[in-house]
């Protein structure tokens, strides 16, 4: 499935991600971080076809991504640039009651830990290490949508790219993992990711008025 522009791209560095190119980000903050098909979550097992994989894709994209972790996302960058610290302490617990039974609370949670971990060098940005001091106190989490929210803002990065991103990425990872398990067929998987994607960028949130946001 290489090729394709919203397909999972390899692994790059945040200096990367600094330039302009948030590709690389976004694959290292979302996923779920997938293990095993023995150990997937039960409505990802039970994706065995192409029809109940394109089912799974749509209901992930309209009412996990769209409707959930992006408002997430758009907080954790608004409060990130404006140092609320506190406020983005609240909001990881928030998300964590909401998701925290959820078939990949798991997934979130090993993903926003190792990338918040990646960040401890930034000690200039006091938002950054506050939250990371809540988390080492247990007072939050690192749910991967905060963190990537709090990247986002804190290297200025595209906000508008770093949404869309943020699906397609994700949902690259799941179409990806179940094709190779189930062994389906390529361009099927691709034809179901680039409708998927299509879906989500038409159901970008509104963006706050701030300038420099693109």
């Amino acid at each position: 499935m290489s090729g394709n522009p919203t397909s999972p791209e390899p692994r790059s560095s945040i200096g990367t991600a600094v330039s302009g190119d948030v590709r690389g980000l976004a694959e290292q903050l979302t996923a779920p971080d997938l293990e095993a098909p023995a150990a997937w979550p039960p409505s990802l097992a039970a994706v065995n076809s192409l029809e109940s994989l394109d089912r799974f894709v749509t209901h992930h994209a309209d009412e996990v991504l769209s409707a959930r972790e992006w408002p997430v996302v758009l907080r954790a960058w608004q409060l990130a640039r404006e140092g609320r610290a506190r406020e983005l302490v609240e909001l990881d617990n928030e998300w964590g009651r909401e998701v925290g039974r959820s078939e990949f609370a798991g997934a979130s949670f090993r993903v926003g830990r190792r990338q918040l971990g990646k960040l401890r060098s930034l000690r200039h940005e006091r938002v950054i290490q506050k939250y990371l001091t809540a988390v080492e106190e247990g007072r939050a989490r690192g749910w991967h949508p905060v963190v990537y929210g709090v990247v986002l803002a804190v290297y200025n990065l595209p906000l508008r790219q770093g949404l869309t991103h943020f699906g397609a990425q994700t949902l690259g990872r799941l179409v990806t993992s179940v094709e190779q398990a189930r062994r389906l067929p390529t361009a099927e998987c691709q034809r179901i990711l680039d409708a998927a994607c299509e879906r989500l960028a038409r159901g970008l949130p509104e963006l706050p008025p701030v300038a420099g946001v693109v």
